[in-house]
């Protein structure tokens, strides 16, 4: 009894006490550092972004956002990738340097260069130029992306470079960049409907570079969405389109004002052709009437003459008085000669 009353003893002992008070804060703390450990990997996925749950190193799924609950780590891994409705943005740098190798070494005019980062094209008619684009694409496989994160700028710019040589290759200079006055004669809603197609034309084409990637095993996780492409003439070109162009708009210009003179000229030949046809019908209708007044004078006489032959003489012989009158009324002077003699017959006076 006393061995136990002394063994009590030692263990009230202010040593014995703070030990053991230091080993139930030691407990306390491990139990809360586990309770820590095992919720450290709860956590909260924002509304733009989904989660890709990672278990000793395989994917085992995909959250949205919320609230996600995983293993603790090292057993289980929560990685943060965009959502869907998020839309990602990537400059298409096509790292030719394009813009030093097309300046004019004539004239080293160096203003409104197109940006280094655009790429050269080829126009199926023939044509070059430079496009800048930015292509913006979003997630639709967080698993595959996370695996190719690494590689997705370099592979998407270089399916979206092939997408666009193939595009342009397909394509006039004209349904890319205006370089006739003439080209959209249609107006600009053909433009903006032309572009518009363009910018499709070259998202759905990087999508089936995407497709075919992923159909390989190679998925990238994403799908282009929207394009917004700049295009350029080459500086060395420029010049020279923007003189065609100028004088092509003043070409136009004299082309309008010669159909307009000559449309004036028309309408004033065709007054003058109206004017002389109706005073030619004017004068021609003034004869016929006095042609047809004279013939009946003539038929009058002919038809009394016909009648009676003695009248003859005396008819003749009015009308002689008469038309001799008017002609010697008209007449300035009159001289008189004699038709035997040939004597001038002068005027005398008055007889007193």
């Amino acid at each position: 009894m006393s061995e136990a009353i002394l063994r009590r003893n030692e263990d009230d002992t202010p040593v014995a006490q703070s030990l053991r008070i230091g080993f139930w804060v030691l407990r306390l703390a491990m139990i809360a550092l586990a309770l820590f450990w095992l919720t450290s990997n709860v956590r909260t996925v924002p509304p733009d972004s989904q989660a890709v749950s990672i278990r000793f190193g395989a994917i085992v799924g995909t959250r949205e956002s919320g609230l996600v609950l995983a293993w603790p780590r090292p057993f289980e891994d929560v990685v943060l990738v965009p959502s869907a409705q998020r839309q990602l943005e990537l400059r298409i740098d096509a790292g030719q340097a394009s813009t030093a190798a097309t300046v004019d070494p004539a004239s080293r005019f160096a203003t409104d260069l197109p940006p280094e980062t655009a790429a050269i094209d080829l126009t199926g008619d023939g044509g070059a130029l430079l496009l800048d684009s930015t292509l913006f694409y979003r997630v639709t496989n967080p698993a595959a992306f996370y695996l190719a994160q690494a590689h997705i700028a370099p592979a998407l710019r270089r399916l979206y470079l092939a997408a666009a040589a193939a595009i342009i290759a397909g394509s006039d200079l004209n349904d890319v960049i205006v370089v006739q006055s003439n080209a959209f004669a249609d107006g600009t809603p053909a433009l903006q409907a032309r572009r518009e197609a363009l910018r499709g034309a070259l998202v759905a084409e990087t999508n089936r570079r995407l497709l075919t990637l992923a159909a390989a095993h190679a998925s990238l996780g994403i799908e282009a969405s929207r394009v917004d492409v700049s295009a350029y003439l080459p500086p060395a070109a420029k010049n020279a389109f923007d003189s065609v162009l100028e004088a092509t708009q003043l070409a136009e210009q004299g082309l309008a004002a010669a159909h307009t003179d000559a449309a004036r000229a028309d309408q004033g030949a065709r007054q003058e052709h109206d004017r002389l046809i109706a005073e030619a019908n004017a004068n021609a209708n003034e004869r016929l009437s006095v042609a047809r007044t004279q013939a009946a004078t003539i038929g009058a006489t002919v038809g009394t003459i016909a009648s009676d032959p003695a009248m003859r003489p005396a008819l003749v012989e009015q009308l002689y008085r008469e038309r001799v009158s008017a002609i010697l009324h008209a007449a300035g002077s009159v001289s008189t000669v004699d038709p035997r003699s040939g004597r001038v017959i002068l005027p005398g006076g008055a007889v007193q």
